[in-house]
């Protein structure tokens, strides 16, 4: 069986003539790979085409079942993992950062996993964006969208596209559930933030692009996400609902924009929002919430069939293949039942339902209502039709070799790279962004080895991190101070402790995390320490400095990786000179585009 499965696929890869696959249509001269996956697909069974149609997570293991649930974490082959790939003939599952523990480990899981599927190999998926959502535990560790755009240049971001791109080729992941292409023009939205290049819709649709081809480029398809827009919400989908009350003009110019200019530069694939967006559907759906209250909502767009059909497919001509975020969120959990849940995507128009909550019920939900004609078949050959041609696109319709070990050694070769490392470093320098710097305080150069240099940087590894780059530049006098980003952003009085690290520092380096809270402890720094050299430190999201306006030096780094830690300080002590901009506005304070440089 497995060996027939082998065949088939190099068949597929190589447009053979289709009487290889015992059919009786003959393939046309020119090799049409549609005129093969429309014969392939008519001898697929049901089950088998709704299996393909669904990617569960297989992040932990029970003994029994394998899923979201408690437990150990799956990191190799085990009995139930193998059985609920050939049970459901799954077409794909989704990694998580359990699951990826080494560079050999990760191999071997994939290459197993590809094994165990007995007819078509297998999407393996996982979310490597750089950043802030990063999977792989070994390899390069990229500072992530935000940093990109602050760069201003696609070269880079194709070559970030490139670095994550080859490094899950190699480990044997195939997709990556990348780039974010939402337009973060909301400084409070809680789940994406740098996550995104920015808030210019032009600069976010060519940072997107550039990055998606740089992904392609390795062989690895590509998915955007969330359709259509997840960048002004005050909700994340993970714990409700959010609803984007926007006009369809506004979400034309804005949230749009990268989705519909990342389709004509030929998108793989597009991952939809649980989100509301009345002015492109404005049905209401009665459901119980679980406090048992019965409440009206707008139905979120990854189970809209005027966004996802309507918008997407027909008026945006996107033939790509569409997958919905995680449906264990509880934008949808709370409001849908799991089964429900994952037939009304499909109804909707989703090719690929992922990590449904009841995978067993909604596979044999779904082959019942195809069987019964409430779902056509036809429908459900369109989604296999597009997931086949993408697997034949990107060079998935082959199973792995056999010599693992050689996929092993090749894979130790490209993760964490030299050439890899490089663009990681070169990108979060080219991003730290100079906002304020009054009175010339930086760049800080040969500074007196009698001055004391006290870090404040909300956790250990941060401070630490910081600490060890600032002894390339100041060998002595340094100290550090360990107050948490809770503690930092609370109005608490400082301690004894705070104040006495303060009396003895001469220049003091605060990094912050996502301040909300105008009366914080840093304003309260401040004051106690007038006369002191105060230099800050947005760690995250460049929106801190709305909450202490008044600091004379002020820098962006955009992410708390290794090299966007390392970047911040080389430009502190002149290293390298701040190139990066603002790729976001500060409410009231500062445009998109702005920095400074020495």
């Amino acid at each position: 069986m497995k060996k027939l499965a082998f065949l088939i696929s190099i068949l597929f890869v190589l447009s053979l003539s289709i009487q290889a696959f015992s059919m009786p249509q003959v393939i046309k001269p020119t090799g049409d790979k549609y005129n093969i996956i429309d014969n392939f697909i008519k001898h697929m069974t049901i089950e088998e085409k709704i299996g393909q149609m669904l990617m569960p997570s297989i992040r932990y293991t029970d003994g029994t079942h394998v899923g979201e649930v408690s437990g150990t974490p799956v990191t190799q082959m085990v009995p139930e993992l193998k059985n609920m790939i050939q049970k459901y003939h799954l077409g794909g599952v989704i990694l998580f950062a359990q699951n990826v523990q080494t560079t050999e480990q990760t191999t071997k899981l994939t290459n197993d996993i590809q094994k165990a599927s007995l007819k078509i190999p297998m999407f393996i998926s996982i979310d490597q964006e750089g950043g802030l959502v990063y999977r792989l535990q070994e390899g390069t560790q990229l500072p992530g969208n935000m940093a990109i755009g602050a760069t201003g240049s696609t070269d880079l971001a194709y070559k970030n596209g490139q670095v994550v791109g080859s490094e899950i080729k190699a480990v044997g992941i195939n997709w990556n559930l990348a780039p974010v292409a939402d337009v973060n023009v909301n400084p409070a939205n809680p789940v994406i933030g740098i996550r995104s290049f920015g808030a210019d819709s032009d600069l976010v649709s060519k940072m997107t692009i550039a990055y998606m081809k740089g992904e392609q480029s390795e062989g690895v398809a590509a998915c955007l996400k969330h359709f259509p827009g997840h960048g002004d919400v005050a909700i994340d989908s993970h714990l409700g609902l959010g609803v984007v009350n926007k006009d369809r003009d506004t979400l034309d110019k804005v949230e749009l924009k990268p989705f519909k200019d990342a389709i004509a530069a030929g998108a793989d694939a597009i991952m939809t929002a649980h989100l509301s967006f009345p002015a492109l559907d404005d049905t209401k759906v009665t459901m119980k919430a679980p406090d048992g209250t019965v409440e009206e909502i707008t139905i979120p767009a990854t189970l809209s069939h005027k966004i996802l059909t309507d918008l997407l497919r027909n008026e945006f001509g996107f033939n790509g293949v569409i997958i919905t975020d995680a449906m264990n969120m509880k934008a949808i959990s709370d409001n849908f039942g799991p089964i429900d849940a994952t037939v009304r995507a499909i109804k909707a128009g989703a090719d690929i339902v992922l990590m449904p909550m009841d995978l067993d019920g909604a596979y044999n939900e779904l082959i019942k209502e195809v069987k019964d004609g409430t779902i056509p078949e036809s429908r459900i050959d369109e989604s296999v039709k597009r997931i086949l041609t993408l697997k034949l696109k990107r060079g998935i319709m082959k199973f792995p070799e056999e010599n693992v070990e050689e996929s092993i050694n090749n894979a130790k070769s490209i993760v964490g790279s030299e050439r890899n490392l490089s663009i990681e470093k070169e990108t979060a320098q080219k991003a730290i962004t100079l906002i304020r710097n009054d009175n010339s305080i930086l760049p800080i150069k040969d500074p007196d080895s009698s001055k004391k240099i006290l870090v404040i940087a909300g956790t250990q590894f941060r401070t630490t991190t910081y600490l060890s780059q600032i002894q390339k530049y100041h060998p002595q006098n340094n100290d550090s101070l360990i107050v948490s980003d809770s503690t930092l952003n609370s109005n608490k009085d400082l301690s004894d402790q705070e104040k006495s690290a303060i009396d003895k520092a001469d220049i003091i380096i605060v990094a912050t995390n996502n301040m909300t809270n105008q009366d914080n402890q840093i304003i309260k720094m401040l004051d106690y320490g007038k006369g002191k050299t105060f230099i800050f430190i947005a760690v995250r999201n460049p929106y801190d400095l709305m909450y202490y306006p008044n600091v004379d030096a002020y820098l962006a780094q955009y992410g708390w990786n290794t090299c966007n830690l390392n970047a911040a300080i080389d430009v502190i002590f002149g290293a390298i000179n701040p190139s990066g901009k603002l790729p976001v506005a500060i409410p009231g304070l500062y445009d998109i585009g702005y920095g400074l440089s020495y």
